[in-house]
């Protein structure tokens, strides 16, 4: 894919996750989509669209009251067929604790649709904060 028609499809997935619509960004996830979470949060690499959607579901509802959650894009760079952004994510762990990271997100886009996730934060800040 190109650069733009890759940045617009990030785009519009995470503005479907930030507006909690399901259906779109099932969407634009391809049919074997892969997400890499960091190894801290132990759910390995999940695999295909319903997978990966639920894997992000229960995890995002295991570690947090998702009613709390706000993240903040800081920037997007995008080069043919890979997209990263930087984010900052605010939220209450589900153990009470206030929580807040950076992530960086690297997407790879393939005829029209994420085929790869990639999600980079500070493991031992999630381990300190939501996991203790």
């Amino acid at each position: 894919m190109n650069t733009e028609a890759s940045r617009k499809l990030v785009l519009d997935y995470l503005a479907a996750q930030g507006r909690g619509d399901g259906a779109t960004m099932a969407a634009l996830l391809d049919d074997e989509v892969q997400w890499r979470p960091p190894a801290a949060a132990g759910l390995g690499s999940p695999t295909g669209r319903n997978e990966v959607l639920g894997a992000m579901g229960a995890a995002g509802a295991k570690f947090f009251d998702l009613s709390t959650m706000k993240s903040e894009t800081k920037w997007i760079v995008a080069d043919g067929d890979k997209v990263v952004v930087r984010q900052r994510n605010e939220a209450k762990a589900a153990n009470g604790k206030p929580y807040s990271n950076e992530y960086v997100w690297v997407y790879v886009c393939r005829n029209g649709k994420i085929v790869e996730i990639e999600e980079h934060t500070d493991s031992q800040r999630f381990k300190e904060i939501v996991l203790s």
